[in-house]
């Protein structure tokens, strides 16, 4: 059994030998290093975004939402018969509001 264990051994130095052979023929390109990134050349794009941003928030006009003055009020009734109808109504005040379930309070 040794004796083929020592041939296994022989043969796999023998492979690994050769592929290391090869590695070194292969030739490696050049590596160019990169130059170092500066900060400082960000600091006229910021000094610009914050101007920018600066004037945009000053030149904002308040908008002032009116309320509405008109209301359409649309109701379904049950008129004669169960016969059931929509009644639209325009009105300028909340005092006509009524809850979508004050219905149910009615009929129960």
């Amino acid at each position: 059994m040794k004796l083929q264990d020592d041939i296994a051994d022989e043969e796999l130095e023998m492979f690994f030998s050769e592929l290391r052979n090869k590695d070194k023929k292969i030739i490696t390109p050049p590596y160019s290093k990169k130059t170092p990134f500066k900060i400082w050349k960000l600091i006229p794009i910021g000094i610009a975004a914050s101007l920018f941003l600066g004037i945009w928030v000053l030149n904002q006009e308040k908008e002032e939402s009116q309320l509405y003055q008109d209301m359409i009020i649309i109701s379904l009734i049950e008129g004669e018969d169960d016969e059931q109808k929509f009644i639209i109504e325009h009105t300028s005040s909340m005092d006509v509001w009524e809850s979508p379930t004050a219905s149910l309070l009615d009929t129960y």
